[in-house]
């Protein structure tokens, strides 16, 4: 089984959260840095189980709210696509470190 980490602590823009996208998921250098390309990148990639844990979601700046929930839903999707992908989301919004699936 993989585990793929996303900490979302320090990211500031969207430029920002797909450069760091792209340095996790090892993703080409076309790469679109866009949500659209995000998912043409990982819609196939993933040949043995993997869990991919969402960390800090609640730091991203608020402006950038849109395309939080753009990515909770292609994260949703991926994870409802692939079924070699779970997708864990752990928040501090509930007073410890609890962890759920999306």
């Amino acid at each position: 089984m993989n585990y793929i980490i996303l900490d979302f602590n320090g990211i500031k823009s969207l430029w920002t959260l797909h450069e760091y996208f792209k340095e996790v998921f090892n993703l080409p250098d076309y790469y679109g840095h866009n949500m659209d390309a995000l998912w043409d990148c990982l819609d196939c990639s993933f040949e043995f189980p993997t869990t991919i844990v969402l960390k800090n979601i609640e730091k991203i700046p608020s402006e950038m709210n849109e395309a939080t929930e753009i990515m909770l839903e292609l994260f949703e999707d991926l994870q409802r696509d692939n079924e070699k992908v779970t997708v864990q989301i752990e928040s501090n919004d509930f007073g410890d470190n609890s962890a759920f699936i999306v």
